[in-house]
């Protein structure tokens, strides 16, 4: 063998390896949605990363994963231009070789990466290749088909009190989740014109597109009756435990520069599961300062994990928190009323309910999907039947939803609404995890989070969301390949009878990407 094609297979071969074991990590990374902390140099990388197209997603690991493979070129250069330059005299023309093993190289290593993070090499085939088509190449149903005329026009019929902040808000309002753009911002639009006061939204909301929407939505609007919510966290994820206070304010100042405006009248801490987050010192100190500067009016906090009960013991106790927003449904675990009311006769905090559609589950179940719309009015319906409840919020992402969650507002559920929400019941059982049990968790041997496997699987089957649920799940600490081989202690120890190691290793299979 000749030493320049030896040059060239050993450049290949590093390019290769460069492309499979050191790029094609950082590469598959940057699809799962990770803050640009989690590389290295991650914030200068990103800020170069804003100067190409928005892709939603931070743009560090994609450098790095292309910046990774160029000493591998550099490698290909040299190797193969002295093996040229060794057979031949020096000339344009081993510069050209060399140049040409170069960009082979580059291409070689690129590929491997690509293969890697899109294709699962390596990894039993599971890459981003499978869920991407699913995600944004396949026909997903979100809405129903039919928008009946019944429905169009619907506006805010009732308004309740939200608790010691003596605010009067729409008993349905807008979630604002997973919009973004033009058209969230005319969902918004729509909606605050129908009568909506409510409007809860997030930094990390559509990558802060919710709050941007927002803002280009109110511009020119009458802040005076409107609720505006959001959190304690980046675009990127919520803030941990002893964040810095100056941190914690500079969230919301920023949140402020998305919404376009000087205030918001509430802020929440995001999703807390943990007493210790929800009685951060730090927080408190920020949310102190923030309030004394005139930039927040009311605290507030949401959870929907098993740690929800003492969660809102620890916030009664407190009597720091004006607002609570949970998971409330119909079906769901009976002593969560019980919550409800000692924290309105305790500290008279304003209650607002979330995960309301109990999984959104009829926009996939067979049969069911022409009552689709109806059953989400029979929850909403529901929901509102407890008078403790102040309101509740639902996410918004189409025209039609202004009409079909509206026309739910300031009605009492009929008995062919409760048939609706048994016959649901009955097609979902077995399935579907209630927020808050965590019955099974004590009996899982390898400390899996079976209550976050499953909410992540139903946003990707049952809300639509399914870049979030796969984005979650690649973030666990463990996932549900730990459930293979197991003996499964955790069999018959779910209330509602799910199958537990079962429904995991589906999960693993549906959205498992690494």
């Amino acid at each position: 063998m000749s030493r320049s094609r030896l040059a060239w297979l050993v450049s290949l071969a590093v390019a290769a390896g460069t492309g499979y074991w050191v790029a094609g990590p950082y590469f598959y990374e940057t699809f799962i949605g990770l803050d640009p902390s989690a590389f290295p140099l991650g914030a200068p990388l990103d800020r170069i990363g804003r100067l190409l197209p928005d892709a939603g997603f931070s743009k560090a690991g994609l450098l790095w994963s292309l910046l990774l493979i160029v000493p591998a070129a550099v490698v290909a250069f040299v190797l193969v231009g002295r093996a040229s330059r060794a057979a031949t005299s020096p000339s344009r023309r081993s510069f050209l070789s060399a140049g040409g093993a170069a960009l082979a190289a580059f291409a070689t290593g690129f590929g491997v990466a690509f293969g890697r993070a899109f294709q699962g090499w390596g990894n039993e085939g599971r890459g981003w290749n499978r869920p991407g088509q699913e995600i944004f190449g396949g026909n997903v149903v979100k809405t129903n088909p039919t928008w009946p005329d019944e429905w169009k026009g619907a506006r805010v019929k009732a308004y309740r009190r939200l608790g010691r902040t003596g605010v009067e808000v729409s008993d349905i309002s807008l979630g604002t989740g997973a919009i973004r753009g033009e058209n969230g911002e005319a969902i918004v639009r729509e909606a605050l014109e129908r009568g909506v006061t409510y409007l809860d939204t997030a930094p990390d909301y559509a990558g802060s597109g919710s709050e941007q929407a927002i803002g280009r939505a109110l511009r020119g609007r009458d802040r005076t009756k409107l609720i505006m919510a959001t959190k304690f966290c980046t675009p990127s994820g919520h803030l941990p435990t002893g964040t810095p206070v100056a941190t914690y304010k500079a969230a919301i100042e920023a949140s402020l520069g998305r919404l376009g405006t000087d205030y918001v009248d509430l802020v929440h801490v995001h999703s807390c599961d943990e007493i210790d987050r929800l009685m951060d010192p730090n927080l408190h100190e920020a949310f102190d300062q923030l309030k004394q500067e005139g930039k927040a009016r009311f605290l507030g906090f949401s959870t929907h994990t098993p740690n929800l009960a003492q969660v809102v013991a620890r916030a009664i106790e407190s009597n720091r928190f004006d607002v609570m927003m949970l998971a409330y449904h119909h079906g769901i675990w009976p002593n969560l009323y019980d919550l409800i009311k000692r924290a309105r006769s305790e500290r008279d905090m304003g209650v607002v309910a979330m995960k309301t559609l109990k999984g959104a589950k009829a926009d996939g179940l067979a049969g069911f999907r022409e009552k689709s719309q109806a059953y989400s009015q029979a929850a909403f319906k529901w929901v509102l039947s407890n008078p403790e409840v102040s309101c509740l919020v639902v996410s918004f992402y189409e025209p039609q939803h202004v009409d079909e969650y509206l026309f739910a507002s300031g009605a009492a559920p009929t008995p062919a609404d409760h048939a609706l929400l048994r016959e649901y019941d009955d097609r979902i059982a077995g399935t579907y995890c209630p927020p808050h049990c965590g019955a099974c968790l004590d009996h899982c041997s390898e400390g899996l989070a079976v209550n976050d496997v499953l909410r992540y699987r139903m946003y990707f089957e049952d809300y639509g969301l399914e870049k979030r649920g796969i984005q979650g799940y690649a973030r666990l600490a463990k996932n549900a390949s730990a459930c293979l081989g197991c003996a499964a202690p955790c069999t018959g120890h779910c209330p509602v009878g799910i199958a537990i190691q079962q429904r995991m290793l589906e999960s693993h299979e549906l959205l498992s990407i690494g």
